[in-house]
């Protein structure tokens, strides 16, 4: 279609943004207003009315996708030309100057990709070198705790195109400002919120204005100058509150915290430690890898920016061959991208007006998880003040419900363009009519009934004559989506859904793992490791071994004292598989790996006397016909993760299995997810089934949002906090899951529709806790119906646990025992199989050696004043502490760093308590011999101390924990609050010991106290206390202790896998058993 005909079909305000090809311009465009059409209809227009060469115009996208779209359109308004307009996304643009401009990158050095392993292994090897007290080297069960948050601060940096020295010059800016601000305010808020509060930071607001610090950037907004308007904001929100002091409070708590001292600060300054500790991993991860030669995603367009910058004729050259730029998808933009665009339009020939049209919607702004920055829309006026506004308000594709009921929504965010600009108004026009045109939201009773709902509500459509392509499935989750699969296949409804995997959970990948890793324990004599792995190895359906062969070598090992191993080696039903073992374990060690790998899946036979199962349970030869999508699924994994490897370490030469498992490992300490991407169902023809970010610039007849609650969507969505908080001027924390965020997705959604949206939601969640509808949708004029499960159906039962037919070998019951059996969050019952009843043997982490020999070491001192009636001198205590480290299992590594950790401990505990130690203190106290029953239950135990008074016959029991302190019973984070929750009821458990032993039940335990050894961050010894346990406490956690122990006697360990991962989860985990529901 000619340029001509296309234009007279242009409306208005899209003819005004083909016409403006001169000076800045940025189009507003909501959804299915046709901007597509607009941008290469402006790329025509601008070679039609100037002398403009094809290349000379810039056009960037965010997506390949896009990218073609617009160029497939362009070629069809002005030929064969469109090939020469530069159509770039980002990535490929920087890819581009890169390659056209090599003598300004690397020195001409060829730079290698580093994968996600290596940046890791970098970072870790940088805190490796760390002080023990650097904040940011702290570790959890012998992992950085805040690695991940280093690597993805270090990321953020980089896609702000931030260097260390910038980055260094802003913390020092930063300083200066909170140094002068920080007292101004916290004066102000000193006293309680009133009245007078309002005039005080009135006052504050001129000085805090005036503070000059030194910034780096012209393009960051000074700290004084944030936080001097946020002030000005919330005064002038004061103003119009009849309260007034609502505004002040909220300002408070958005903005302020409280010092050690309990003084309030700005919530800035605490953060300033982490940020400096940052800075010096930033440089060296910055050496690191330029010695190495090594680059990583962000690399590119982080060097693309500084090249330009810093060499002024790339820079003029770029201007010079582009003269136009349009920019699509604007609100995509992250900083470092936004710098790119300065740096191309900042030529004094044209002044501040440069020919650059961008076009987005904040309301569509859905990637802040990949560093997009929605703020560069509203920042774009005030960096080209002569911009020409232009907004697109004419909707081409959803009906008038459709698009009422989605500004009903968007509107609720806080951080939109119409806040800014007085004068824009967004709310689209519809073009659209249709006789079935519909919007509503819909109320189930459960996620079964849902899902039920929707098979058969879509089934009903597709039978009226509704083509099954004009119909998607929209989810914020992807296991949303997956549980919808079996339903739509039962009411035989044809979908297409863009699955990604993760390899390292598969199945068949887990076994070829596991085997492998006992083959290389043999290899390496680590018979320990070999034999703790077996039991669970051999429980696996694929091996095909009885239970009854199972319980007879558990039987046998723990009896005789020998390992499984050694049992294995004369039992009748496992002679062949041992023997098949030790052959895979000498081969190992010179077979290639792929080799190898057949041989453990039983493709290819070391001998005749076995072969492994693996191959013929996960691929049987009629598996293709009957299974197809297990059998396709199982290959492509396998397949996924051998491919993962050769481009992990595409020097290794002789790869062998013992590298294939340290692969894994990698990538399982690191949290790498290797993923594969498995289209499931039909291509054409068939329903779609999307994620809300995957269906963006898509479009469907009728479009239904699923499991739209506010767990899901709302304010009650848990948001993962960022140990690593950027200064307020520096908005790099990525916003993928705030409350704006969700609602921008949540309007992309609906406006995926044309004709009908249904959004669902269920009343109760599978554990039939009440669910509340998404926040954004309460008081929503959208019309409401509640529809029944009567197409529901049950659920398919859980595999059902091994029937083990001996009966269960009496132990005493312990605490351990009772809070792995509850602690859902690392295996509950299933834990306490493997770990506690079955005894697997397992390797204690180096955190739990270092605590061993903290508590062998306190132990002997008190011991030593038990026996001499004096302390032992504390140097004594230190080299006791050291011999006991020497003992431990640890590297040449790990036990300098835990001798010097220990030691520091140590010291600063014994300044503290010392002199708290006395010869009346019982340490070690231990009741296997007490004989201590609590009704039917046999309980044992062991005390770090133990103070009795005699007098008043009351106990105090002392537990000293390593590790983390914790302030309170019931704050901080939820690791924090599940670790004081099971300490509670150690400490519980420890009061039921005492009062029922055989020796000191006169005695009642009226304290406990859990004693910190090591100093808390602010350098303090502190500890914990529980008193005055009240009746009802105490009564339930007796029978939570009952009830646990039946479970155990009836060898029922119940899947708990659909409980939260949380506190909430084991609380609810726990009324469950106390109410029989499991």
């Amino acid at each position: 279609m000619e340029f001509e005909t296309r234009y007279k079909k242009l409306n208005e305000h899209q003819r005004a943004a083909v016409d403006a090809i001169d000076g800045p311009v940025m189009v507003v465009a909501g959804p299915g207003t046709g901007k597509t059409e607009l941008l290469s209809m402006r790329a025509a227009n601008i070679l039609r009315k100037t002398d403009e060469l094809p290349e000379n115009i810039l056009c960037l996208t965010f997506t390949e996708s896009g990218s073609v779209a617009m160029q497939k359109r362009l070629t069809d308004i002005i030929g064969r030309s469109a090939y020469n307009v530069s159509i770039y996304t980002f990535h490929a643009f920087g890819t581009e100057i890169m390659s056209r401009y090599r003598e300004y990158f690397y020195r001409g050095a060829e730079f290698k990709p580093a994968d996600e392993l290596s940046i890791h292994r970098i970072i870790t090897s940088i805190l490796d070198d760390l002080p023990y007290d650097n904040p940011l080297r702290s570790q959890m069960n012998g992992k950085y705790t805040a690695i991940s948050d280093i690597i993805r601060a270090i990321s953020d940096l980089k896609r702000a195109s931030l260097t260390n020295a910038e980055f260094t010059a802003l913390l020092n800016a930063t300083d200066e400002a909170l140094e002068i601000a920080g007292a101004l305010v916290s004066a102000a808020f000193t006293d309680r919120i009133s009245k007078s509060t309002r005039d005080k930071l009135a006052d504050i607001i001129p000085k805090i204005h005036d503070i000059a610090e030194s910034m780096p950037l012209d393009t960051l907004q000074p700290l004084s100058e944030v936080l001097a308007q946020s002030l000005q904001h919330a005064i002038n929100a004061a103003d119009a509150h009849p309260k007034v002091t609502p505004p002040l409070t909220a300002w408070k708590k958005e903005w302020m915290t409280m010092d050690s001292q309990r003084r309030p600060i700005l919530k800035a300054t605490k953060y300033q430690p982490k940020l400096r500790a940052l800075s010096g991993v930033y440089d060296k991860y910055l050496t690191i890898m330029q010695e190495a030669e090594l680059i990583d995603f962000d690399d590119m367009i982080m060097q693309v920016v500084h090249a330009i910058e810093v060499n002024p004729d790339l820079r003029y050259d770029l201007q010079e061959k582009y003269h136009y730029i349009m920019v699509d998808e604007f609100q995509d933009t992250n900083l470092a991208q936004m710098r790119i665009l300065r740096n191309l339009t900042n030529n004094p020939i044209v002044e501040d007006a440069p020919n650059i049209l961008v076009v987005g919607d904040d309301d569509q702004a859905i990637y802040g998880f990949q560093g997009a920055e929605v703020g560069n829309i509203i920042k774009f006026a005030e960096l080209y003040p002569r911009t020409q506004h232009i907004t697109l308000r004419d909707n081409y594709r959803s009906v008038a419900p459709v698009l009422t009921s989605a500004r009903e929504v968007i509107t609720q965010a806080s951080e939109r363009l119409e806040h800014t600009i007085d004068t824009l108004d967004k709310t689209l026009t519809p073009h659209v009519t249709s006789p079935h045109a519909s919007a509503k939201i819909i109320e189930l009773p459960t996620p079964d009934a849902e899902r039920a709902w929707l098979a058969h509500s879509i089934r009903a459509r597709i039978d009226a004559g509704e083509p099954a392509a004009s119909i998607a499935v929209i989810a914020r989750r992807h296991t949303d989506l997956v549980g919808l699969l079996g339903h739509l296949s039962d009411a035989k409804v044809p979908v297409s859904y863009d699955r990604r995997d993760n390899v390292l959970e598969d199945e068949a990948v887990c076994q070829l793992e596991h085997v492998g890793r006992i083959v290389v324990a043999l290899a390496e004599a680590d018979h320990t490791l070999a034999n703790s792995l077996l039991p669970e190895l051999l429980a696996h359906p694929a091996w095909n071994i009885a239970p009854e062969t199972l319980w007879d070598i558990s039987l046998k090992a723990s009896n005789t004292h020998q390992s499984w191993l050694e049992v294995m080696q004369h039992h009748d039903n496992m002679q062949q598989f041992w023997f098949w073992l030790q052959m895979c374990a000498k081969e190992s060690e010179h077979m290639p790996l792929e080799r190898m790998i057949d041989v453990l899946l039983g493709t290819t036979k070391l001998d005749d006397n076995y072969v492994s199962p693996l191959r013929d349970y996960f691929f049987p030869a009629d598996d293709l016909e009957k299974d197809a999508s297990s059998y396709i699924m199982h290959l492509e994994n396998l397949s996924a993760i051998r491919r993962k490897l050769r481009e992990h370490e595409v020097d290794m030469t002789k790869p062998r299995l013992v590298d294939f498992l340290a692969f894994i490992t990698q990538n399982r300490n690191t949290e790498t997810r290797i993923t594969s991407l498995r289209h499931v169902g039909q291509d054409s023809e068939a329903v779609q089934l999307l994620s809300a970010h995957a269906s963006k610039g898509l479009e469907f007849e009728h479009v239904y949002i699923v499991n739209a609650a506010d767990g899901v969507w709302g304010e009650k969505v848990r948001s993962r906090s960022d140990s690593i908080v950027f200064p307020p001027n520096l908005r790099l924390n990525r916003s993928a899951n705030t409350y704006d965020e969700r609602l921008r997705l949540f309007y992309v959604a609906m406006t995926r529709a044309k004709h009908t949206l249904d959004i669902s939601y269920a009343k109760e969640n599978d554990n039939a806790k009440e669910m509340l509808r998404a926040s954004f949708l309460v008081g929503s004029p959208l019309p409401e119906e509640a529809a029944t499960d009567a197409h529901a159906h049950s659920s398919p039962l859980q595999a059902a646990m091994h029937n083990w037919y001996a009966p269960i070998v009496s132990i005493p019951t312990n605490t351990t025992h009772v809070n792995t059996f509850i602690d859902i969050t690392q295996g509950g019952p299933q834990a306490f199989l493997l770990g506690n009843l079955l005894r697997f043997p397992t390797s204690p982490s180096p955190h739990a050696n270092y605590g061993t020999a903290i508590h062998a070491t306190l132990q002997r001192a008190h011991d030593y004043i038990r026996a001499h009636k004096s302390p032992q001198p504390e140097e004594d205590i230190l080299h006791e502490f050291e011999k006991s480290l020497g003992r431990m299992p640890f590297t040449e590594e790990e036990s300098t760093m835990y001798l010097q950790k220990g030691s520091d401990a140590l010291r600063a505990f014994l300044a503290a308590k010392y002199s708290s130690f006395s010869a009346e203190q019982q340490a070690e106290l231990n009741f296997n011999h007490q004989d201590v029953w609590c009704d039917e239950v046999h309980l044992t135990g062991k005390l770090d101390v133990v103070e009795f008074d005699k007098d008043a016959m009351t106990t105090t029991v002392i537990d000293y924990k390593t590790g983390g302190a914790l302030a309170s019973w019931d704050k901080g984070q939820d690791y924090q609050k599940i670790k004081a929750h099971k300490y509670r009821q150690q400490l519980l458990f420890y009061k039921l010991l005492i009062e029922r032993s055989r020796e000191w039940q006169r005695y009642t335990m009226t304290r406990g106290v859990l004693q910190f050894v090591e100093p808390d961050k602010n350098g303090d010894i502190v500890h914990l206390e529980l008193v005055d346990v009240s009746a009802e406490e105490l009564e339930r956690f007796t029978r939570l202790l009952h009830v646990v122990w039946k479970h155990i006697q009836d060898l029922d360990f119940p899947d708990t896998s659909h409980y939260e991962q949380t506190l909430a989860g084991i609380h609810q985990f726990e009324e469950d058993l106390l109410a029989g529901k499991i």
